[in-house]
């Protein structure tokens, strides 16, 4: 899996363990599936302070985003 992260959401997202990384990359909503999907081809930038990925729903191919707030 080939990902495009700006350097600090890099930071962010790898100071996050492995295994909830994991989660989050296989829990995105699809529209078009209107279920819980996987993203995949992704990028990630810093949008208001919270971390942004944006890739392709991994059944389907349709857009999909995933917001990881700060905690």
């Amino acid at each position: 899996m080939k990902d495009n992260l700006t350097p600090k959401a890099k930071r962010i997202w790898e100071a996050i363990p492995g295994n909830i990384r994991l989660k989050i990359l296989n829990n995105v909503w699809c529209v078009q599936c209107k279920d819980m999907r996987g993203i995949g081809n992704f990028t990630g930038k810093i949008e208001k302070g919270m971390l942004v990925l944006r890739g392709v729903c991994t059944r389907c191919g349709g857009e999909v985003v995933r917001v990881i707030e700060n905690e």
